[in-house]
């Protein structure tokens, strides 16, 4: 990775985390959670952008690779379910969740030995969790209407809150190597802890509750 492409992919991931704080920590759909959206899925890209450049130019190890791998994919998942906004997922969908299977598949076959931060273990875990998105992913194509009626802000929240956390992950995990696993392992159970919580508290709201009856009624 060139000197130039690390301070952008650094400066972005550092400003990345500040700004997602507030789409994190604000009421959902309101002002300040789409505004400041916008923003962190501007540095997202940006980071993800920069990693992408590393692994075409050979530089990244394949634990690395697969960091990329889910953070982008969920970036794309996330934005792909705000687009599709009450719509059922498509072909498109479909065709990204595929792709991944098939990445991560190769990826887990020729998992190199990694670095300080990146470590096999780091990789195999991140490309399971990978080919499980994907193929819930494509499960919504069999309950598409439960899931474009109801559970679609759920799916956009998760997976831009899972972005985050994978952002933090590896931003600890190159900066506080001496503290390795640790520095990376308790961002990603943080994250997970935070994913949680946000999916209970959304299937506590009481419109949800008539949503999915209302598409359990359309499919009956």
């Amino acid at each position: 990775m060139s000197t130039a492409n690390v301070i952008l992919h650094v400066g972005a991931g550092a400003f990345g985390l500040v700004v997602g704080l507030v789409p994190l920590l604000s009421v959902k759909g309101g002002i300040a959670h789409r505004r400041w959206g916008r923003y962190f899925v501007a540095f997202a890209t940006v980071v993800v952008g920069t990693a992408v450049f590393a692994v075409l130019a050979g530089t990244a190890p394949g634990a690395l690779v697969a960091v990329t791998v889910s953070a982008a994919y969920q970036l794309i998942g996330a934005l792909r379910a705000l687009r599709l906004r009450g719509r059922a997922p498509n072909a498109m969908d479909a065709l990204l969740a595929v792709t991944a299977i098939v990445l991560s598949g190769g990826l887990l076959l020729s998992m190199g030995s990694g670095n300080a931060s990146f470590t096999p273990a780091i990789g195999y875990s991140t490309l399971g969790y990978v080919i499980a998105v994907a193929l819930y992913d494509l499960s919504r194509h069999f309950w598409s209407s439960l899931w474009s009626r109801a559970i679609w802000p759920l799916d956009h929240g998760l997976k831009m809150t899972a972005v985050y956390f994978a952002m933090m992950s590896a931003g600890a995990g190159n900066i506080l190597r001496g503290l390795q696993p640790w520095s990376q392992i308790l961002p990603s159970s943080l994250g997970m802890l935070v994913m949680i919580a946000l999916a209970v508290a959304y299937f506590r709201k009481p419109r949800l509750s008539v949503a999915v009856l209302a598409a359990h009624q359309e499919t009956a």
